[in-house]
């Protein structure tokens, strides 16, 4: 059984997979409370899935960018389990994981988490996309300005991830009918995080 543990963010997501099949999903709004919850919300979902730490075979992490303290509890508690378990352990990028769920879009897919300071991270995806071995950015991952990524973005996008009103805003004004928003419902998901992890451990 593979376990998948997202806290980059005020938004954390943790999963189970069995046989390439979700098992069980939990996200939800973590705030600056990682290291309180992370533990207590996994107990939950190995009791709501009848399963036991035991089980975990495979643990997912995302790496970030993102809350350096959210990154690290996700980080320990997977490298913890690893070495208890003797698990094997993949890693992969927080942005990553945000645009796979938009691998199919159409059009590019930007990924975007805020940085502070009026920056955001942000890499570009190819898409549509059927590879999750090799999913990675078109150029690299960035830290930028809202301007400075418009400047970047020279046709469509479907921009994805987190990010502030302000941003949002800054870019449709740049961008016109250019840029398509993806549901901030739907910012990541431990489930997309798996998928990959699974196609790179296999």
């Amino acid at each position: 059984m593979l376990l998948a543990l997202d806290t980059s963010t005020n938004t954390a997501s943790i999963a189970l997979v069995r046989d390439e099949r979700l098992v069980a999903e939990l996200t939800w709004d973590v705030g600056q409370r990682h290291s309180a919850e992370l533990l207590q919300r996994l107990d939950w979902l190995l009791e709501t899935a009848g399963a036991h730490p035991s089980d975990l075979t495979e643990i997912a992490v995302a790496t970030g960018p993102g809350s350096f303290n959210g990154v690290r509890v996700a980080l320990t508690v997977a490298k913890s389990l690893c070495f208890a378990l003797g698990a094997r352990l993949a890693a992969c990028s927080t942005l990553d994981v945000a645009a796979w769920g938009y691998a199919s879009a159409g059009d590019p897919v930007w990924a975007l988490l805020d940085a502070g300071r009026g920056e955001v991270y942000a890499a570009e995806y190819p898409s549509p996309s059927t590879d999750p071995v090799n999913w990675s950015p078109v150029d690299d991952y960035l830290v930028l300005t809202p301007q400075a990524l418009a400047e970047r973005i020279t046709g469509r996008a479907l921009i994805c991830g987190e990010w502030r009103a302000e941003t949002e805003t800054i870019l449709r004004e740049a961008l016109g009918e250019r840029a398509r928003f993806a549901s901030q419902l739907s910012t990541r998901r431990a489930v997309w995080l798996a998928e990959l992890a699974m196609a790179r451990l296999r």
